[in-house]
């Protein structure tokens, strides 16, 4: 796992930052969280990014850390603050507008950038190449998919390639396949 730093003047929204404590592994990530100094985060105000990120490689240096990381992004795609364009939209939306939704969720600066790639109607690449560990990235994109796509259709969350990966330290971007079961 990398550590990783940003402008110290870039923020991210308190309502965010709730998905952080209120996941399957809060009673791992709250003791750390309180450590920085996230204590009764106000869902309205917002809050330097930087100490998030030190919160965030603590949580992915541990024995579990992959799947607190992945917990936490399942329950950003519940909790964070949407952009416009994808509010109660598609998973196809959403995956195309994901760096809107991105940068809806934080302010004051440049973290980073998300493409899309549709390969066809229920198969998309999205390379990530931001401040945000690769697992939670991956975590984002299950939730995004349990939560937008039709009760009970099949889908598959995956990293292109495991090896190839930001936190790995191998490439300088991860790429995250997610692809679903078309229905007439």
């Amino acid at each position: 796992m990398l550590k990783r730093t940003c402008n110290p003047a870039v923020e991210i929204s308190g309502q965010t930052l709730t998905a952080y404590v209120n996941n399957a592994m809060a009673y791992l990530i709250v003791p750390i969280f309180k450590k920085y100094g996230f204590e009764n985060i106000d869902p309205e105000k917002w809050y330097p990014i930087q100490p998030l990120l030190d919160v965030l490689y603590e949580i992915g240096s541990q024995h579990n850390g992959s799947e607190s990381l992945v917990a936490i992004g399942v329950k950003i795609a519940e909790y964070g603050v949407e952009a416009a364009e994808t509010n109660k939209a598609s998973l196809p939306v959403v995956l195309e507008n994901w760096e809107k939704h991105l940068y809806a969720n934080v302010r004051n600066g440049d973290v980073g950038h998300i493409t899309t790639e549709k390969v066809n109607n229920s198969f998309y690449k999205v390379s990530h190449q931001n401040i945000f560990p690769d697992d939670l990235c991956y975590g984002l994109a299950f939730g995004f998919a349990r939560s937008r796509l039709p009760l009970g259709t099949n889908f598959r969350v995956s990293y292109e390639d495991f090896e190839k990966r930001i936190d790995k330290g191998t490439s300088d971007k991860t790429v995250i396949c997610v692809s679903w079961e078309a229905r007439n």
